[in-house]
């Protein structure tokens, strides 16, 4: 079989428009739309969209197009497949092989080192043909298609490559049965952009996948502030009001404020909480303060206002006192105020997890295989202080929505979220760690996470709509350290 790629002209247009697949394929955009593409592309970067039909034997069996720019700047920019079908009168014949390889000796040709292309993850038959042609999930997600690479020059390895990061070679990601990343990114041109690697479940064949949810640990702490301060917003709750009225069998001496808690200068101790098994009883908020679970007793060791002392059983007890005046949980109240406005789908203080949404939930570590099969991660009855669960994708929204507050208000008021986003006390705000640093020079706000088995970074700034959220299913020392470095360059590098 003799394949040829002819550009796409006015003599062979309309039978390239006449080209179509199966029913059973909807993976594939209809030609005329790809054409059209092609020319809207051209207008504004002449000669980066290449449409060319492709024939064999002489005879039009398919179509393909290219974007071609190879002074893209970032090596992933530069050379896309980014249309590919055969008629479905001519599958099953070979074509689409065969024709890949000349596709692919027609970028190497043109001075192509590696090329990309993405299709919607449920195209098997897709992707058995890209898999035989040598192409390789880089772990990238483009909108909801999985991105592929074939290297076209020297070994065919696959590059990862996410925003200059390789992240499995920091992350230390290896095969298909050991810890998993995900990744989301909003960079300075708004684009959002995802990264999965991994497995999901430790010893289990799990890919992660963007709606994969995972434990957030303390990043649940600003989560909770967020919600409280849409309840201030609405003139609902005093974040200066002594509260010590409302919870008094924690506070033998007044005052206490939310303010205070939500900026850990309320001299309480209990850092933070270890959870529990998944199939523990559930555990009442004054119980936990009380000691009756794993944790010490709350108690108030530093003098009030007087140094930042991290404490999420502050948190904890600003949580209790949130529920008794406002009569609802926090669940509930995120739901509400947080989750429908934003169009937030998987991202709740859910606990315990619900057996649906423990479908596509991460295991921490090996819990999964330590304690218990079906549940690898832990109860959080303390749920404003570690009781998160959520994606990397929906925090980068949120990070999005605090950013535009900070800067013009809407979600919530200006004045609210530049108080949250103002240090009190060693550089945090309210549940908020505010950097100002050459690395940072735009001034970023976020939290890291750490519960058992899992860990999260969030940073984002205040000043533009840049975030960047990472999460992963093991907790080392090292690897907590690697995941925040992999979110600073990520968020420095999608800045510019």
């Amino acid at each position: 079989m003799i394949i040829k790629l002819e550009p796409v002209k006015e003599d062979n247009r309309e039978a390239v428009l006449a080209l179509s697949v199966r029913g059973d394929q909807p993976f594939v955009a209809p030609n005329d739309v790809s054409l059209r593409q092609a020319e809207e592309t051209n207008a504004e970067y002449p000669g980066v969209a290449r449409p060319f039909a492709i024939c064999a034997d002489n005879k039009l069996v398919g179509f393909c197009m290219f974007a071609f720019a190879p002074d893209a700047e970032c090596p992933e920019d530069r050379y896309w497949l980014w249309r590919f079908m055969i008629d479905k009168n001519e599958q099953d014949k070979g074509c689409g092989q065969a024709a890949l390889a000349e596709i692919i000796r027609y970028f190497r040709d043109h001075g192509a080192d590696r090329l990309y292309l993405s299709t919607e993850p449920e195209n098997e038959r897709g992707l058995h043909i890209y898999h035989k042609a040598g192409f390789r999930e880089t772990g990238a997600i483009d909108g909801d298609e999985v991105v592929l690479m074939r290297m076209l020059k020297g070994p065919n390895r696959i590059v990862r490559d996410f925003y200059g990061v390789d992240v499995d070679k920091a992350m230390r990601i290896r095969g298909k049965k050991g810890y998993g990343v995900s990744i989301a990114v909003c960079d300075g041109d708004g684009d959002l952009n995802t990264y999965c690697s991994g497995s999901g479940r430790f010893g289990q064949d799990f890919p992660v996948n963007p709606n994969m949810l995972f434990q957030a640990g303390s990043v649940s702490k600003p989560m909770f502030a967020l919600t409280l301060l849409r309840y201030a917003d609405k003139g609902l709750i005093d974040l200066d009001a002594d509260i010590s009225g409302v919870v008094p069998e924690f506070v033998k001496k007044g005052p206490v404020t939310f303010a205070a808690l939500l900026s850990h200068t309320a001299g309480y101790n209990l850092h933070g909480f270890p959870g529990y098994r998944a199939d523990h009883e559930p555990l009442p908020l004054e119980d936990v303060l009380n000691g009756k679970g794993v944790t010490p007793k709350l108690r108030r060791i530093r003098p009030y206002g007087g140094q930042h002392m991290y404490s999420g059983g502050g948190i904890t007890l600003a949580e209790l006192a949130f529920t008794r005046i406002t009569g609802t949980t926090l669940r509930e109240a995120f739901r509400k105020e947080v989750a429908e406005p934003l169009g937030l789908t998987h991202t709740g203080f859910f606990q315990p997890l619900d057996e649906d949404l423990a479908a596509n939930a991460a295991f921490g570590g090996r819990l999964g295989i330590r304690e218990d099969p079906a549940h690898g991660y832990h109860y959080y009855p303390e749920h404003a202080a570690a009781g998160l669960w959520t994606t990397p994708t929906e925090l980068v929204k949120i990070g999005v929505a605090l950013s535009r507050s900070c800067r013009k208000g809407g979600f919530l008021k200006k004045k609210t979220a530049r108080r949250m986003m103002t240090p009190v006390m060693d550089g945090y705000g309210l549940c908020l760690d505010i950097w100002e640093s050459e690395a940072r020079a735009d001034s970023v706000a976020g939290h890291g996470g750490e519960n058992r088995g899992f860990l999260t970074s969030w940073v984002f700034s205040r000043k533009e709509e840049i975030c960047v959220a990472v999460m992963y299913n093991n907790v080392t020392e090292a690897a907590d350290e690697r995941l925040n470095d992999i979110a600073c360059e990520i968020y420095k590098n999608a800045k510019e």
